[in-house]
């Protein structure tokens, strides 16, 4: 029997653990970007999608080669950033700064006070956001991070739904940024990292449009600058760290330090046996991971998919072991050979950070808007004296430091360069097989072009530089940069049009599911659009994020590619078309009628 009534929704919410460390992006889409605590029947809809966590569907990666692992002898660290579909990330510049006493910095859903001099930094950051998703400083200490999932994340979001707090702390994103602003040193920036967590903590949620009980996650680092790199592992206010000056690392949104670190937080042991996290009589046996990572099902299975990705990018690493290049790390964060993959749809950003040995040298920060295999690597500079205005511009909500419960979806401006991205992926994602090489026999000509000029314009930086002449050398790093850009936009608009002139062909057997199906639980519209992509049967929810399904199992359900916690099944007229859709939430299930039957 099909029905649209809400209270099949409520099926099995109350044997799992719903709000702790969610993720609230479906929430919104489902129900139109509406506010979690405003939704039809107490929330039953919050309650049954909230399980399709951040954690299965907003994976991210950040790995390193030290010295000794590349062909230059550069200290090299990548990281490819997966955000919500609407989620734009402009590329900031900030340069160094001297403060006021008493200056405070309001990241939005919380405040900390501000130092006497922050170092010029550079990274990118989600259009709400005061923070950064990965990011460089003018002393060459480059930083990507990772959402984790804790038992510490689980009971603070437990604690706070029972009205006890904790208090709002800063994102993993804000404690990146600070990190860099303060640091000239990667050891530096992990003491400071470590400082922060214990002063103000890091809970509350790191996605827009979620509240804290559904989009908290704690966080790690990978650190380096141009001698070593530092694996950074937290839970709540607790924190590890390894050292590594050698060789390779990768990390992904899992724990990997176990019962060996360099350095930590006070009491961590302690605290951990008193939560009983850790048996107290194997106190010096004490593992991290195993004591601090919420053992649940569901993060044990996305821990799983985590750590193949982690295993992808440390095998690619090794590959080229002694030969790593920027090039090499570009073509890891493109990588599509797992599942899930290191390249992603949901990727919205990608850096290349290449960090030299000495201070005479300049480091260069690649970055790529979107996803790195539709996308293209452009150099910046922290030591530049600006940015192109369009590589800082959000889309049609603009910039400004939101708390995450308040942000509205951002949508598509053609001023901003990230949404410009954004709109050629949607483009290529439509025949993926067909449209993915032509899109890249343009890009990667762009960037082997931006390369070759690269030698030269670093030289004649870091000579004007010795002279004295540091603004001279600040613009002729941005102008490179900034003509980077203007190339690299008159290549996009090109391919944009060449592939929406595209026909796609839709096989016989996707057909008969393609349109729009709405429910209306509540008298609040929520509508799914299945779709043919990249050679997949797919279905976009209304914040326009694209999820390719599986082939059906025995029982008739396509399970997302990027997570098993959700699937989606159709109901036929014999060998019609669908008449109906079942999106399936772990037991529960909300039917959504075809809009349009096709005759």
């Amino acid at each position: 029997m099909q029905t649209n009534d809400l209270s099949i929704l409520s099926k099995s919410t109350g044997a799992s653990r719903v709000a702790a460390c969610g993720a609230a992006w479906l929430v919104a889409t489902l129900c139109g970007a509406a506010s979690a605590r405003a939704l039809p029947d107490g929330g039953a809809l919050q309650q049954a999608f909230a399980r399709l966590r951040v954690e299965g569907v907003l994976p991210c990666d950040t790995w390193v080669a030290l010295s000794d692992a590349t062909a230059s002898g550069a200290v090299i660290l990548a990281k490819n950033s997966d955000r919500t579909v609407f989620d734009c990330q402009p590329l900031l510049l900030h340069p160094r700064r001297s403060w006021p006493d008493g200056a405070e910095i309001d990241l939005g859903r919380t405040r900390v006070a501000q130092v006497a001099e922050t170092f010029a930094t550079l990274g990118s950051s989600p259009y709400w956001c005061w923070g950064y998703e990965e990011g460089i400083n003018e002393f060459g200490v480059a930083i990507g991070n990772e959402g984790l999932f804790t038992r510490g994340c689980a009971a603070d979001v437990a604690s706070h739904a029972r009205g006890e707090g904790p208090e709002f702390g800063p994102t993993g994103m804000d404690l990146l940024r600070l990190a860099l602003e303060r640091s000239r040193t990667a050891r530096q920036a992990v003491e400071t990292l470590g400082d922060l967590l214990e002063e103000y903590g890091q809970f509350g949620s790191g996605l827009p449009t979620a509240p804290a009980e559904l989009g908290a996650y704690d966080n790690s680092f990978l650190v380096a600058d141009g001698h070593e790199a530092w694996v950074v592992e937290t839970c709540g206010r607790h924190w590890v760290a390894r050292r590594q000056d050698a060789g390779t690392t990768s990390i992904s949104n899992v724990t990997s330090i176990g019962s060996t670190w360099d350095l930590a937080s006070e009491r961590l042991v302690e605290d951990a046996v008193a939560r009983g996290w850790w048996p107290a009589e194997d106190a010096a046996g004490f593992d991290f991971s195993v004591a601090v990572l919420d053992p649940t099902p569901a993060i044990a299975a996305a821990s799983d998919r985590a750590r193949t990705r982690a295993t992808c990018s440390s095998g690619l690493l090794l590959e080229k072991q002694g030969d790593v290049d920027p090039r090499w790390m570009m073509r890891i964060a493109r990588d599509r050979s797992t599942s899930p993959s290191l390249d992603l749809d949901v990727t919205a950003s990608s850096c290349v950070a290449v960090l030299p040995r000495s201070g005479d040298e300049l480091p260069v920060f690649w970055w790529c808007a979107g996803t790195p295999s539709n996308g293209c690597y452009v150099p910046f500079f922290v030591h530049g004296d600006g940015l192109p205005a369009i590589v800082s511009t959000a889309g049609t909500v603009g910039r400004a430091i939101t708390p995450p419960s308040r942000v509205a979806p951002d949508g598509f401006s053609r001023d901003s360069y990230w949404w410009r991205f954004r709109e050629l992926s949607d483009l290529v994602r439509a025949d993926d097989a067909l449209r993915n090489p032509i899109v890249r026999k343009a890009f990667d000509a762009l960037e082997v072009e931006f390369e070759r000029g690269l030698p030269g314009v670093l030289d004649e930086a870091t000579a004007l530089r010795r002279d004295g002449r540091e603004r001279e050398g600040a613009a002729r790093l941005a102008a490179y940069s900034a003509a980077c850009v203007e190339r690299t936009l008159v290549v996009l608009d090109a391919l944009r049009d060449e592939l929406g002139a595209m026909h796609v062909d839709v096989p016989a057997a996707y057909a008969p599911f393609l349109g729009r199906y709405v429910a209306r639980p509540g008298g609040q519209e929520v509508a799914i659009e299945a779709l043919f992509q990249s050679g997949k049967l797919a279905v976009r929810l209304p914040d326009g994020r694209v999820f390719e399904l599986l082939e059906p199992g025995q029982d008739g359900r396509r399970v997302f590619a990027l997570t098993d916690q959700a699937a989606v099944s159709f109901t036929r007229a014999g060998s019609g078309p669908a008449t109906s859709m079942t999106l399936h939430q772990q037991g529960a299930d909300l039917v959504l009628e075809r809009e349009v039957v096709d005759d």
